[in-house]
């Protein structure tokens, strides 16, 4: 199957010159570029300085009020302007002017007036070194994208998570805020992977995740912590908000069954629940694993929270039966 053919870039020709204006316009038009005309130096940073600028720019040597090798120079070392493929016309290309181009970040120098077939050829090399760019571009982004993301999930991995937990702590010790951790497992998960196999297993927790994104704010971190463990802090959430979250959380995962083949199955979960505090993140690692493990060790599908205060005996209210605040006592965690 081939490769779609890549858009024409749109081209950017800044140049005062009025007669020379009128031919490269009726060249780009010819060859179907779309393409903007300018005037001075000053209209043509604007453009080049947009979020979305013109691919190729053709910038006059002798542009207004910015010429058009100061124009590139901003370009490059003021605004680090990389996405634009910058021409400069010059009516002369002595080996000095040239040099001075190149060391401003010019990508290309061609003479006036301007020949056809000379500029077909640069805009054609100019297009095939931008679909290269971009791909590799493409290529980089996602390889850092999987290089701290969980392959299954989308979600962070554990390392990653970890590491946005680092940074995420250092704000809330800066800004005085809140901070959540709900640690989540999937309850007796072995068993589906066992009777159903592995690949419907990494189905459900392929669905987990949607069911999962669609109770996060742009801002919370979610990550992958384990096979079936998943781990989710929440900045800004109080503590009078986060075992709400963590209920709605495992709602998520029983609101309604997944489908495997014609089979519907329900899954459960349980949750462990700690507050951040400004702690280093490993410290409250360890008290939201052995929330979880508490929550395991009471009959799992139900959330225990890390004591939070010194009163040992403190329970939450009897309304909700899912959840009650652990006593400060070592347990451990079961299989």
């Amino acid at each position: 199957m081939s490769s779609p053919i890549p858009p024409l870039p749109h081209v950017l020709v800044a140049t005062d010159d009025p007669e020379a204006r009128q031919q490269l316009a009726a060249l780009l038009d010819e060859w179907h570029y779309p393409h903007i005309l300018v005037e001075d130096g000053v209209s043509a940073l604007r453009f080049l300085t947009h979020p979305q600028p013109p691919g190729v720019a053709l910038l006059d040597a002798d542009l207004d009020s910015v010429s058009g090798l100061q124009v590139i120079h901003s370009l490059r070392h003021r605004y680090q302007q990389a996405q634009t493929w910058l021409m400069l016309m010059g009516r002369e290309a002595s080996a000095g002017g040239v040099q001075m181009a190149a060391e401003a970040g010019a990508d290309d120098f061609l003479l006036k007036p301007v020949a056809a077939s000379d500029l077909r050829v640069r805009l054609r090399v100019a297009e095939r070194v931008q679909v290269l760019t971009q791909r590799v571009r493409a290529e980089s982004e996602a390889a850092r994208f999987h290089a701290c993301h969980d392959s299954l999930t989308g979600l962070f991995s554990r390392e990653s998570i970890l590491k946005e937990l680092f940074r995420e702590t250092d704000r809330v010790q800066r800004m005085k805020t809140p901070l959540a951790y709900l640690l989540m497992d999937l309850d007796s998960f072995s068993l589906i992977n066992l009777n159903y196999g592995y690949s419907t297993g990494d189905q459900i927790l392929r669905e987990l995740t949607h069911r999962l994104n669609r109770h996060l704010r742009t801002y919370d971190l979610a990550g992958r912590y384990g096979e079936d463990e998943f781990l989710v802090a929440l900045p800004g959430c109080p503590i009078e908000s986060h075992l709400p979250m963590a209920e709605r959380m495992r709602q998520a995962v029983l609101d309604r069954p997944f489908e495997i083949g014609k089979d519907r199955v329900l899954v459960s979960a349980s949750i462990g629940v700690a507050q951040s505090m400004g702690r280093s993140p490993l410290v409250v690692m360890r008290e939201v694993e052995r929330a979880l493990a508490r929550a395991k060790l009471d009959g799992r599908n139900c959330i225990r929270e890390a004591p939070t205060n010194n009163d040992p005996d403190l329970a939450l209210p009897e309304s909700n039966p899912l959840v009650m605040r652990l006593p400060d006592t070592p347990s451990g965690k079961p299989n």
